[in-house]
């Protein structure tokens, strides 16, 4: 089970002359595009993979997530805080049934102290944190042959020509290493194999081939260089495959697309509303103030000097100047709402008391229902300001859309953004005209756009045919490895194994 993080099926299809690897798995394999969380939370897809749950069963909607209780961002891996969350992975009910099992580099995995198997995670994904694994020695030994975090650090600032020129080959020799380290790993004992590449992820954030002030200077194929190099190395991978039974599932849990998002205006909205609905007067400006010193000195500094010192500083460091930059300053009394981190979403939580601290409605209230009336009224309002055209397109209530026991970890309101592309000037009769640009430097972003290729022999593929949705992969792998009734499929033409020969097993 090989997953492409972000991989976009499109630009795989507008390319496959250049992808010879992926272009044979497309003809030879089964093909299926799945339905994600990612249309309302990108960043939940990968709990929602391992787990086999939903958003709000699980709990995760981002690795570095709003702690209503503390006030502050955490990490989704610190101990202190990861016992609350729902995080089973399938693979170690796998392994707990006998079969050998690896699990390498899947994003928001924990516990590897627990793990049935061998698990190591963060040694080179998108998301920054230590690297861990069930076995110490493992994990060394990976860092010793193929170095500590060849992906490297992702600094959501803009780019110049020379950094994306950086980044498109520190890319290239990642995913160099991630196939040498999975290939070295799979001389293990195995009969699952689960692992994660992001290389494409990281490309198609900084180096899309998109025109705009939002986007980093990356030249037209750079991206491009990174999914060839991808092929080339997945090609590495099957290779090793060939003549033996094993099936495969090549997968994305969500796609990547031309940056669309519009968050960079969310926290200067929901000021201007909030004092709107305490009856306080706005400020005249349409430059939104920043909140403590903390902020002005991140929007003040270079993107070239911030993002030098983001590679250099620790990760709590990083942690500690988010927080104090999001957070610091804010009055807590007079914040009936107020955005959260995300992936470019427009993800809103609700200030409840008994959930935050201290919180400003009671929960399950008249006067918190009529709030989140009034405010989806007045967001609904927002026009971008030199097109007239609605900034967003739909506003979703996290209760409807993710019910499930760990709800209380999620936002309470999501935004969809109308606009193709970032805008710069939006305006209401409510809030006035806002003035602000992304500043992320992300020409791509996230989208819901998830696909399996799945390749082996007819008992494979019986077990493979009920998938629809990212949350039943695992169980597929379940179903397949551990012998238990599969529905049945239609015979498929393209059922042979992975490495072209006649597949009778499972590996």
């Amino acid at each position: 089970m090989l997953g492409l993080d972000a991989a976009s099926l499109a630009f795989i299809r507008d390319n496959l002359p250049r992808l010879p690897v992926l272009a044979s798995l497309l003809d030879t394999g089964t093909l299926r595009e799945l339905e994600a969380p990612a249309v309302h939370l990108s960043a939940s897809v990968w709990p929602t993979f391992s787990t086999g749950k939903p958003p709000g069963e699980h709990g995760q909607y981002f690795p570095f997530q709003w702690s209503g209780e503390d006030r502050r961002y955490r990490r989704i891996a610190d101990p202190r805080w990861s016992e609350e969350f729902g995080i089973e992975p399938f693979w170690h009910r796998v392994a707990k049934a006998g079969v050998p099992t690896i699990a390498f580099d899947i994003a928001h995995a924990l516990h590897e102290e627990r793990a049935p198997c061998l698990q190591i995670t963060n040694w080179s994904y998108q998301s920054s944190g230590a690297a861990k694994a069930s076995h110490p020695e493992a994990l060394s030994d990976l860092k010793r042959r193929f170095g500590t975090r060849p992906i490297g650090q992702e600094v959501p600032v803009p780019k110049t020509e020379r950094q994306c020129a950086a980044i498109r080959d520190q890319l290239m020799a990642a995913v160099r290493a991630k196939a040498d380290a999975t290939l070295h790993l799979m001389q293990r004992p195995w009969r699952l194999f689960v692992t994660g590449w992001y290389e494409v992820h990281r490309g198609g954030h900084n180096l899309w081939p998109v025109e705009g002030d939002f986007a980093s200077d990356a030249a037209p194929d750079a991206m491009l260089a990174v999914y060839e190099e991808t092929d080339r190395q997945l090609g590495r991978v099957l290779a090793a495959l060939k003549g033996t039974d094993t099936a495969l599932m090549l997968f994305a849990l969500h796609g990547l697309e031309p940056n669309r998002a519009q968050d960079h205006f969310l926290s200067e909205i929901l000021r201007r509303l909030n004092a709107l609905y305490l009856g306080r007067g706005l400020n005249g400006s349409s430059k939104p103030p920043a909140l403590n010193a903390m902020a002005f000195l991140r929007r003040a500094l270079p993107p070239t000097l911030q993002y030098q010192a983001a590679s250099l500083l620790g990760e709590h460091v990083q942690d500690w100047v988010v927080n104090r930059s999001l957070t610091g300053g804010r009055d807590w009394s007079t914040t009936p709402s107020f955005p959260i981190l995300s992936g470019g979403e427009g993800l809103i939580r609700l200030s409840v008391k008994g959930r935050e601290s201290p919180g400003f409605f009671e929960p399950g209230s008249a006067e918190l229902s009529d709030y989140v009336a009034w405010l989806t009224a007045h967001l609904s309002t927002i026009e971008v300001a030199e097109s007239g055209e609605p900034l967003i397109s739909q506003i979703v209530t996290v209760d409807d859309a993710f019910p499930g026991s760990r709800r209380d970890f999620l936002p309470d309101l999501i935004l969809q953004w109308a606009p193709e592309a970032p805008v710069h000037r939006i305006c209401s009769p409510d809030i006035g005209e806002i003035e602000v640009a992304l500043a992320t430097g992300r020409g791509g972003n996230h989208n819901a756009s998830a696909f399996l290729i799945a390749k082996g022999d007819d008992a494979f593929l019986d077990a493979v045919e009920p998938v629809r949705d990212i949350s039943e992969l695992g169980n597929a792998a379940e179903t397949f490895l551990l012998g238990r009734q599969a529905n049945p499929r239609r015979r498929s033409a393209s059922g042979d194994g992975c490495g072209g020969s006649e597949a009778p097993a499972a590996r």
